[in-house]
Protein backbone atom coordinates (compact mmCIF):
# COMPACT_ATOMS: atom_id res chain seq x y z
CA UNK A 1 0.00 0.00 0.00
CA UNK A 2 1.20 3.53 -0.73
CA UNK A 3 1.94 6.37 1.66
CA UNK A 4 -0.72 8.23 3.58
CA UNK A 5 -2.27 11.39 2.17
CA UNK A 6 -0.26 14.60 2.28
CA UNK A 7 -1.48 17.69 4.06
CA UNK A 8 -0.29 21.30 3.88
CA UNK A 9 -1.52 24.41 5.64
CA UNK A 10 -1.49 27.47 3.42
CA UNK A 11 -3.01 30.88 2.97
CA UNK A 12 -5.74 32.25 0.77
CA UNK A 13 -4.46 35.20 -1.22
CA UNK A 14 -7.09 37.77 -2.14
CA UNK A 15 -6.72 39.49 -5.51
CA UNK A 16 -9.73 41.60 -6.38
CA UNK A 17 -12.78 39.33 -6.50
CA UNK A 18 -10.62 36.18 -6.72
CA UNK A 19 -9.08 34.00 -4.05
CA UNK A 20 -5.83 32.23 -4.90
CA UNK A 21 -4.31 29.18 -3.25
CA UNK A 22 -0.70 28.20 -3.85
CA UNK A 23 -0.10 24.48 -4.40
CA UNK A 24 3.25 23.48 -2.84
CA UNK A 25 6.01 22.12 -5.11
CA UNK A 26 5.94 18.70 -3.44
CA UNK A 27 2.28 18.20 -4.44
CA UNK A 28 2.09 16.74 -7.95
CA UNK A 29 -0.57 18.11 -10.30
CA UNK A 30 -0.32 17.39 -14.02
CA UNK A 31 -1.65 19.56 -16.85
CA UNK A 32 -2.59 23.18 -17.45
CA UNK A 33 -6.33 23.17 -16.67
CA UNK A 34 -8.09 21.98 -13.54
CA UNK A 35 -11.52 21.07 -12.26
CA UNK A 36 -12.38 22.51 -8.83
CA UNK A 37 -15.21 20.86 -6.94
CA UNK A 38 -16.78 21.81 -3.62
CA UNK A 39 -18.75 19.19 -1.72
CA UNK A 40 -21.73 19.83 0.51
CA UNK A 41 -19.49 19.53 3.58
CA UNK A 42 -17.29 22.35 2.24
CA UNK A 43 -14.35 20.15 1.17
CA UNK A 44 -12.71 21.41 -2.03
CA UNK A 45 -10.89 19.07 -4.41
CA UNK A 46 -8.72 19.88 -7.43
CA UNK A 47 -8.37 17.50 -10.38
CA UNK A 48 -6.70 17.75 -13.79
CA UNK A 49 -9.24 18.64 -16.48
CA UNK A 50 -7.38 17.23 -19.50
CA UNK A 51 -7.63 13.52 -20.35
CA UNK A 52 -3.85 13.12 -20.77
CA UNK A 53 -3.21 14.81 -17.41
CA UNK A 54 -5.74 12.59 -15.63
CA UNK A 55 -4.12 9.53 -17.22
CA UNK A 56 -0.65 10.68 -16.07
CA UNK A 57 -1.97 11.15 -12.53
CA UNK A 58 -3.64 7.73 -12.60
CA UNK A 59 -0.39 6.11 -13.80
CA UNK A 60 1.65 7.88 -11.12
CA UNK A 61 -0.70 7.19 -8.21
CA UNK A 62 -1.98 3.74 -9.14
CA UNK A 63 -3.33 2.34 -5.84
CA UNK A 64 -2.47 -1.20 -6.95
CA UNK A 65 1.25 -0.47 -7.26
CA UNK A 66 3.51 -1.23 -4.32
CA UNK A 67 5.67 1.80 -3.51
CA UNK A 68 9.10 1.22 -2.02
CA UNK A 69 9.47 2.34 1.61
CA UNK A 70 6.02 3.97 1.48
CA UNK A 71 7.45 6.93 -0.46
CA UNK A 72 5.79 8.85 -3.25
CA UNK A 73 6.51 7.42 -6.70
CA UNK A 74 9.31 8.96 -8.72
CA UNK A 75 8.52 7.43 -12.11
CA UNK A 76 7.07 10.78 -13.23
CA UNK A 77 9.01 13.86 -12.17
CA UNK A 78 7.14 16.96 -10.92
CA UNK A 79 7.29 20.11 -13.03
CA UNK A 80 10.84 21.43 -13.27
Amino acid sequence: MGPIAKEHKGNIIREGNRRLVVIPDDFFLEGEKIIIRQERDGAITVHPAEDAAREAMRDRFNPFTEWENDTWPETVKPFE
